[in-house]
């Protein structure tokens, strides 16, 4: 019997506008057993954890715009600090400047881990890949892509959105075709459910296929 053939590891991100499908994207990898991991929710880990980090940020917005972001907890009020921070690029700018550094030393220390326990394939979620840098901590990435218009719908039903408050925020991220120019994989989510995990399936398929042929 011959040996077996050993395989490496390919960590890949998987990033796409709001409204592109990147949790339905997430639920099929964790289903076909992929490991998977989500900046935002590190993110969100982040500044529940940091009460420095939350005191930062509540002075800048009182500085700012003259209220308060936390509740009465002291807990971030998330959908009134959104409200305020995508009209403002400067407030925005700061608030991924705090962040960011955060999130990626806890992705280093997930990569790292994904290749220590040599699985073929693992899969980090990014929002903003791109515009963070995070991509260069990557094999390859995945870009999810849909119509503005099908993004919209989709942001309605599931955040109650209306399509000016969806813009707002498309409009703090890269375009889909500026995606698509830097990604290795475009995935059109447009279309149905089925349609989205055929056509995961087929990145995912040839992902594994590369693994193993790394693996030498």
């Amino acid at each position: 019997m011959s040996p077996a053939r050993a395989t490496a590891t390919i960590v890949a991100g998987l990033t796409g506008g709001v409204g592109s499908g990147k949790s339905s994207a997430e639920r099929l990898l964790r289903l076909w057993r992929i490991p998977t991991a989500d900046a935002d929710r590190w993110a969100h880990e982040v500044l529940a954890r940091s009460a420095a980090m939350r005191s930062r940020i509540a002075a800048f917005c009182r500085k700012r715009w003259g209220v308060s972001v936390l509740d009465s907890t002291g807990a971030l009020d998330r959908a009134a600090l959104a409200a305020r921070v995508f009209a403002d690029a400067g407030a925005l700018s700061f608030l991924e400047r705090l962040i960011h550094p955060a999130v990626k030393q806890k992705a280093a220390a997930w990569i790292a881990a994904r290749r220590r326990a040599r699985v073929p394939l693992a899969v980090l979620v990014v929002p903003l890949l791109f515009e963070s840098g995070m991509d260069r901590q990557l094999d390859c990435v995945i870009a999810l892509k849909a119509p503005m218009s099908v993004r919209c719908q989709r942001l309605r039903t599931s955040r109650g959105w209306t399509s000016a408050q969806a813009r707002a925020r498309m409009h703090h991220q890269l375009d889909d075709a500026a995606r698509a120019r830097r990604a290795d994989y475009v995935v059109d989510n447009a279309g149905s459910p089925r349609q989205l995990a055929a056509a995961l399936r087929t990145v995912v398929d040839d992902l594994r296929l590369r693994a193993r042929h790394e693996g030498g």
